[in-house]
């Protein structure tokens, strides 16, 4: 019981937190993902701390942050998309530094390190292209799609937990991940479409089945990003990957989902709304 009361307090905490963050301006939006960002890659490369493995931390902290304001601007409008080549000399840097760090296994370092970049860097990137989404037309910031795609993770989780805690049986994927149940997964799925009803009347520039068909979208794309850092967990033999949200354990726990679900959400608009 003090547990659950404890991972509710956390959970509103964290929601009033985003919420005001992205919701007060683009600049608040910026300081968020970014402390998000940093936060994450620590986790991520701390797990391998106890292993022969090396990762250039401070690479990807570099590459990462500049990834994700290089983004930013591209998405306001201030700088082309062209831009984007100038980081290309830095991934190369990363496998270039690796001649004079002097650790064991460098394939794997620079393995690890871009990979690291691309598990977090890259969708958290993204994000940018939804606060200043084209279908609104000019580049205002409007957080609205970002916040409706978090409602929608958000809602499903809460949905397939409460579904699979009252009548789950079948396993969804017992060998990562024991707790999930098909019928929570089910039930999540149609309480996010159920959801995506009320979203379509708040954020009408996408249409009714749009939103429908994204709130599938996201809710697999959640599931399986969930599963991927239960698989990581399970192979470091870790519980969370840290206990910086009490009840939640750490920020890849939290935003597990989010890493998979925004390429797919960007990449959705971008074909087929606009």
């Amino acid at each position: 019981m003090k547990k659950l009361i404890t991972r509710t307090i956390t959970g509103i905490v964290l929601v009033l937190v985003m919420l005001t963050a992205i919701l007060l301006s683009e600049y608040s939006f910026v300081a968020l993902f970014l402390l998000i960002l940093a936060a994450g890659i620590n986790e991520f490369l701390s797990l391998f701390k106890q292993s022969e493995v090396h990762p250039n931390k401070y690479f990807s902290y570099l590459v990462s942050a500049c990834l994700f304001l290089l983004s930013f601007f591209i998405a306001k409008g201030i700088l082309e998309i062209k831009y984007f080549l100038a980081l290309l000399p830095l991934l190369i840097v990363i496998m270039a530094a690796e001649l004079y760090r002097k650790k064991s296994r460098p394939v794997e370092n620079i393995a690890v390190t871009i990979f690291s970049i691309a598990y977090l860097a890259v969708p958290l990137s993204l994000t940018n292209f939804l606060v200043f989404p084209e279908i609104t037309g000019g580049n205002a910031y409007t957080p609205k799609i970002l916040i409706a795609i978090f409602a929608l993770i958000w809602i499903h989780d809460s949905g397939a937990y409460l579904v699979g805690v009252s009548i789950g049986k079948h396993r969804l994927f017992e060998r990562i991940s024991p707790k999930k149940s098909w019928e929570g997964a089910i039930g999540g799925t149609l309480i996010a479409i159920g959801a995506s009803y009320f979203i379509a009347g708040v954020i009408p520039e996408i249409t009714l089945i749009h939103w429908m068909l994204l709130s599938v979208l996201v809710v697999v794309s959640a599931t399986f990003g969930d599963l991927t850092e239960s698989l990581f967990k399970r192979y470091f033999g870790i519980k969370d990957s840290s206990n910086i949200l009490p009840g939640h354990g750490g920020v890849l726990d939290r935003f597990d989902s989010l890493f998979f679900v925004v390429p797919f959400v960007i990449m959705y608009l971008k074909l087929f709304v606009g």
